[in-house]
């Protein structure tokens, strides 16, 4: 019998890390187990509505998506720096992070292996964070991938020297087995290879070097991002107390040397770091290896936006790029990856550690999918038509009380992610005194319209807000979708915190979409 490794002790994820419950609105819980106020339940039967039926019903649509086109038609849930607990320079390296991120559907991860002297390591190089055994990484993520998932790209961030990387081959090959892809299928080209081709499948990310750009191309230039790091903490004081680590043996990464062992697992995904003329140049093969994809910082990207927006997206027809979040990120903070998928970069990588903005529309991206959903056809171009979003907000029944605080002033606030205009909301504040256990019942009964131009990659997000006087407004919960996955009419939000968990609070609301 097959026994499952079960993680040590300091491997375990803290419950601060566990999973966030996004499809709770696409799958909502038994509605016995939902508390109403007497306002909400006055409302719903004045309009004819039955409040049982009513909780039954999905606010989001799951989505139904094709298997069968090429890997660069998607758009694929990734993470960064997976192996991390927390922040980049203190974070805790777990393999047990790879179980989690890829039992919510991550169908990209990132492995960030070091020579050590005890062996090769998975660790953020030449910071406090503490390690964990490139072998442990990799039997994670062998144990989390089964036979119907779709494929998993591992992304390989290669610092062992060329004398150790086919120790790092036998342990993915050991650890994979059947799983890993190890050479080309029969019968199937590298430019039409499909998720179906590949389901239950790993596809090994290799580094590729050209001989002739042995340096990476327009290093970042960055400033750090303070505005993305204040009011950010560590969970866990330990995190800063760190136990001996294996010293790490460095090799010259930028003029890195990849084993010819290694090189030949990445049949399907060569990576390759932007070099002069990257986004023209054809790149043929030979001489070079087929299916390269470039690698790319967000930085790098957005200095080309919006002049170069048409070239990129013309790119991503021809190439698949992964962006990864610019290295002053200190604490985890997201890029926006709504600027990277309307340029058809196809593997946006997130902090999953942090359940902010750009985390929200990532889970609004790719929930209730198996992490890959299919690139719209027009990126951009002139719209076919306007439309007018109407929303009713009528009120919240169980609001949470904040900490140590005996009233508070909650209100709504609305936004919309479209890529000709954002625009966003407010509801009138409501001063709530004396709250229960039972949390705060609010009744706003208030609408908002807004009109757009049509654009597949709109996105709505409405949070609950605590007003403060002499500080910055507390958030206290969420709600983030796809526009053209709502489902219209009436229904109830579940709200999540502001680190992903149901709460038990609901959203009484109207959505109206109409051609205009």
């Amino acid at each position: 019998m097959m026994m499952t490794r079960l993680p040590k002790a300091s491997e375990r994820v803290p419950s601060a890390h566990l999973s966030v419950e996004t499809t709770i609105n696409i799958y909502p819980p038994e509605s016995d187990s939902i508390r109403l106020s007497i306002e909400i339940i006055s409302f719903l039967k004045q309009n004819g509505l039955d409040a049982h039926e009513l909780l039954k019903l999905p606010a989001v649509r799951p989505r139904v998506v094709d298997d069968t086109r090429p890997l660069r038609d998607y758009f694929v849930s990734s993470s960064h720096n997976t192996y991390l607990l927390a922040w980049q320079v203190l974070g805790r390296a777990s393999a047990e992070c790879y179980t989690h991120v890829l039992s919510e559907n991550a169908r990209c991860v990132e492995i960030d292996v070091w020579w050590s002297s005890k062996g090769p390591i998975v660790t953020h190089g030449h910071t406090l964070s503490r390690s964990v055994t490139f072998q442990a990484v990799c039997e994670a993520i062998g144990e989390a991938i089964y036979d119907k998932d779709w494929p998993v790209v591992v992304s390989l961030e290669c610092h062992v020297p060329i004398t150790h990387q086919d120790e790092l081959v036998d342990i993915m090959k050991g650890a994979w087995g059947n799983k890993l892809v190890q050479e080309p299928l029969e019968g199937v080209g590298g430019d039409t290879i499909s998720p179906r081709d590949l389901k239950g499948k790993i596809l090994l990310m290799v580094e590729y070097y050209p001989d002739a750009y042995c340096q990476e191309i327009t290093p970042d230039s960055e400033a750090l991002d303070y505005d993305s790091c204040v009011g950010t903490e560590c969970d866990d004081e330990s995190e800063l107390h760190y136990e001996t680590d294996p010293v790490l043996k460095t090799v010259d990464h930028a003029h890195a040397k990849i084993a010819d062992s290694l090189a030949d697992l990445g049949f399907y995904a060569r990576s390759m770091k932007p070099v002069k003329h990257w986004l023209t140049e054809e790149l043929p093969s030979p001489p070079h290896p087929p299916n390269i994809m470039i690698n790319i910082n967000e930085s790098s990207i957005l200095a080309m936006l919006p002049h170069s927006l048409s070239e990129l997206i013309e790119h991503s027809r021809q190439r698949i790029r992964r962006i990864y979040p610019r290295g002053v990120r200190l604490s985890s903070s997201n890029l926006d990856p709504l600027k990277q998928w309307r340029n058809g970069s196809q593997l946006v990588c997130i902090n999953w550690q942090n359940f902010d903005c750009g985390m929200q529309l990532n889970e609004a991206m790719f929930a209730g999918t198996a992490g890959w959903v299919e690139r719209p056809s027009r990126l951009i171009g002139v719209s076919e038509r306007k439309v007018k979003l109407t929303c009713n907000v009528i009120g919240i029944s169980s609001l949470p009380r904040p900490k140590e605080h005996k009233e508070f002033t909650p209100y709504v606030h609305a936004e919309l992610f479209n890529s000709a205009k954002n625009q966003d909301w407010q509801s009138e504040h409501f001063k709530c005194k004396d709250v229960s256990e039972d949390g705060a019942d609010v009744i706003w009964n208030s609408c908002f319209e807004w009109e757009f131009e049509e654009d597949d990659l709109t996105f709505i997000r409405l949070r609950i807000l605590h007003h403060e006087t002499l500080s910055k407004d507390e958030e206290m919960l969420v709600f983030c979708a796809r526009l053209y996955d709502l489902e219209q009419g009436w229904r109830f939000i579940h709200l999540l915190s502001m680190d992903g968990r149901h709460t038990g609070a609901t959203l009484l609301v109207r959505f109206t979409i109409s051609g205009i």
